[in-house]
């Protein structure tokens, strides 16, 4: 009996399919075996070692079929069924584990971590395997969203992959035109290519407008993706669609923009780009500085006066961290930093380009409806934000939705600005806070901090100088007969809401400057008689006068208003009106409701709806107080002259805020425009209100013959309706945008002007 069961055990032993599978699970388990003891070593994760388990599971029944066959003497029918059988239980018991015990817990991790994206990858590849799990479906449904890509050009190959994940490989997502797709919700990539055209990068969250999936219906929807030829792209800048688009500024609300297609460096601009600039001698050559105005501490300065304080740590002409006009050895690629607005625009004149307006960065910075579907979080959390040093652009890895890099973080970058003497950095820096991204900050342009960068663009239409875009669709404009002029009774109807009375001023001053060479530097507050609110006042007044003293009162553009500055940085050359107080004239800086330290929401500035139409002209009546008040404060002051006081408004302060005249006719001695005109889509006008022609004070215009944001349309229409004498009032257009304008007769004519209406001085 013994003899039997020994044979029986030596022929199963010695049976080939036996044999095989032995001698497959020692080699498995000694496999497995090893890699477990190197997977530290090597950095092996738990999926590997999964995975080979997995293997070797699936791979037993496998050797068990091969073995069985070539020793088999079964009929070809039963070796198939069996085979069959084998295959199907093999895989199904290897996905049913690969699911339940390889994915799940991954899946479940994910999840934890409400990483969206990852959970569907997931759950998408378990269903692929093993789809019999109806929970996958259901995560799959509530996990993703069906998303569309909208290109103008067909047979564009279209990748997507998670945004800025080094994780996952680009997946083909099909050629244009495309069908919608089911895709994971979330902050997405995608790659487009096409033969001849440059390959573009579009980051989205999903839903969103971009992928025409957004749950709420807005004004607006984003314009088809456009591709850019190959031989059109300036080198190492990324060309941005057209279209309307959401600022994501701080303080920008949901007001939409357009703009025209435009390129925008990829990078900042580095040490080594800028030394170029540097090499080519462009701190000494006049064309990179042309029509620049250079402001310090106030004082208006000369290229040479300016250059002086251009300079690194050992005199020469470069920016501040430098020496012997070179950069430190191997920082070829860090960003150049240290340098102030005007350097900036000098190597954006060398390079043929310009320092990016406000919103054509803030376009390519963030989605075009950043706003309501972020992707700021996924593009934060790899910006170089609260860090001690730069990252060099090569190891740049926060990537923009159209394929910039560190926008935000990293060097804080200037912007072009026309509003006001000090200039605009945004972006943020190392050294500052991830909300910072967001949030425009106003700096004297000389600032040379070692956190100041920059990048340019190139524009391919000039009108986009205009930093705040156009309407995507203005209204119709009403027939002619819409806009009539006010007779006296209706005059005397509109001017109610604007009644005014003089009141205790309560005036208390914070403080007097006696430290520069040509003013004394005030700043005081009144009570303006509603809301309990009171109103602060710069006073700049000449050191060399001290009795009857004429005044400027200055209403400032749209900057005051829409990116308020602190009211106590404000220089009289920020504005180029230094020239004022050298003249023998104080100038006076009130904050006006809404402006500086008075901002409260600049959403009314659109004047786009009937609620911010109806703050408008709540404002406006706010701004015939406060004119008042000033008024008031300067005729109590004895050194100050109340027969010399003058009204001068730039832009939006020669556009809007000049119906404070139609009420102070009497104690204005005369008026300059700068940079002004009449828009008819901002009340008055928009209610058909005409009130210019009833304005008797003497008015100077100066304008700019190529202003995009004022055309001469605008400028000439204000100049026909005004109410004053033709030998009292004079129009000029110079060779010029929005602004500045030519300086040296700009300072001619507005002095000129003053003295023509200014009372004889004793």
């Amino acid at each position: 009996m013994a003899n039997d069961k020994q044979g029986l055990f030596n022929k199963l032993r010695a049976h080939p399919v036996i044999r095989a599978g032995t001698t497959y699970a020692a080699a498995a388990f000694l496999i497995v075996q090893v890699i477990g003891l190197i997977a530290d070593s090597f950095g092996f994760g738990d999926n590997l070692m999964q995975g080979v388990i997995w293997a070797s599971f699936a791979g037993f029944p496998v050797v068990i079929l091969l073995s069985l066959i070539i020793s088999s003497h079964f009929s070809t029918l039963k070796l198939l069924l069996i085979t069959v059988l084998l295959v199907t239980g093999g895989y199904l018991g290897g996905a049913f584990y690969w699911v339940q015990f390889v994915k799940s817990p991954e899946l479940e991790t994910a999840l934890s971590k409400d990483q969206y994206a990852k959970s569907w990858i997931i759950a998408r590849d378990m269903s692929q395997v093993f789809p019999f799990l109806p929970q996958l479906d259901q995560a799959l449904s509530q996990l993703g969203r069906p998303a569309k890509i909208e290109i103008m050009q067909n047979g564009v190959d279209v990748y997507w992959k998670p945004f800025a994940s080094d994780e996952y490989h680009w997946e083909f997502l099909g050629t244009s035109p495309l069908d919608p797709q089911n895709l994971p919700v979330g902050p997405l990539q995608f790659r487009l290519e096409k033969e001849g055209f440059q390959t573009a990068y579009l980051g989205a969250n999903n839903p969103s407008l971009a992928l025409k999936n957004f749950p709420v219906k807005l004004e607006f929807e984003a314009s088809k993706f456009e591709l850019a030829k190959d031989d059109d792209v300036p080198e190492g800048m990324v060309y941005i669609p057209g279209g309307e688009f959401l600022p994501a500024i701080t303080g920008e609300g949901l007001t939409s923009y357009v703009l025209s297609p435009y390129y925008i460096d990829k990078y900042e601009v580095t040490n080594k780009q800028f030394k170029q600039f540097v090499d080519a001698q462009g701190y000494k050559n006049p064309r990179y500085w042309q029509d620049t105005t250079f402001i310090n501490d106030g004082r208006t300065l000369s290229l040479e006066q300016a250059l002086t304080l251009m300079v690194d740590q050992t005199g020469r002409n470069a920016p501040a961290s430098w020496e012997l006009a070179d950069y430190p050895e191997g920082s070829d690629d860090l960003p150049v930093t240290g340098i102030s607005w005007y350097e900036a625009q000098a190597y954006a004149n060398y390079k043929g380009n310009t320092l990016p307006p406000l919103y054509h960065w803030a376009k390519a910075a963030f989605p075009v409806d950043e706003v309501v579907s972020p992707l700021a979080p996924a593009i934060l959390a790899n910006s170089n934000f609260a860090g001690k040093e730069l990252r060099r652009v090569s190891q740049s890895v926060s990537i923009g939705p159209y394929g910039t890099f560190d926008m935000a973080g990293n060097a804080r970058e200037w912007v072009w600005n026309i509003f006001g003497g000090e200039g605009i950095t945004i972006g943020g820096a190392i050294a500052e806070r991830q909300y910072m991204g967001f949030q425009s900050e106003s700096r004297p342009r000389i600032d040379r901090s070692a956190h100041n960068g920059f990048r340019t663009v190139k524009l391919l239409n000039p009108a986009d100088m205009n930093p705040f875009g156009d309407p995507l669709s203005l209204p119709a404009l009403p027939p002619k007969d819409f806009y009539q002029p006010m007779d006296a009774k209706a005059f005397k109807f509109y001017s109610q809401p604007y009644s005014y009375g003089k009141r205790k001023l309560n005036a208390k001053t914070a403080y007097v400057e006696e430290n520069h060479d040509d003013w004394i530097k005030e700043k005081v507050s009144v009570e303006v008689g509603y809301n309990n609110e009171r109103m602060d006042i710069l006073i700049f007044r000449p050191k060399n006068i001290s009795s009857n003293i004429g005044s400027v009162v200055f209403y400032p553009g749209l900057g005051a208003f829409r990116f308020p500055g602190p009211l106590d940085k404000i220089n009289p050359g920020d504005f180029g009106l230094d020239y004022i107080i050298k003249s023998g004239r104080a100038l006076i800086l009130p904050a006006f409701k809404e402006s500086r330290n008075r901002s409260t929401d600049p959403s009314f500035l659109d004047a786009a709806t009937d609620e911010q139409k109806r703050v408008f002209r709540d404002t406006m009546t706010k701004w015939r107080i406060d004119t008042g008040r000033v008024l008031d404060y300067i005729e109590e002051r004895p050194e100050f002259s109340d027969q010399n006081i003058h009204y001068m408004g730039m832009s939006f302060g020669a556009i809007y805020t000049p119906i404070v005249l139609l009420f102070e006719q009497r104690r204005f001695k005369s008026a300059v425009y700068l940079s002004g005109g009449l828009d008819p889509y901002k009340p008055p006008l928009s209610d058909g209100i005409v009130y210019q022609n009833r304005i008797k004070t003497p008015t100077l215009m100066l304008n700019g013959e190529q202003d995009y944001l004022m055309p001469i349309s605008g400028q000439q229409a204000l100049f026909d309706l005004l109410g004053a004498a033709p030998s009292d009032k004079k129009y000029i257009a110079y060779d010029a945008g929005h602004w500045p304008l030519p300086r040296n007769q700009m300072v001619n004519e507005v002095l000129a002007w003053f003295e023509k209406y200014e009372s004889l001085r004793p």
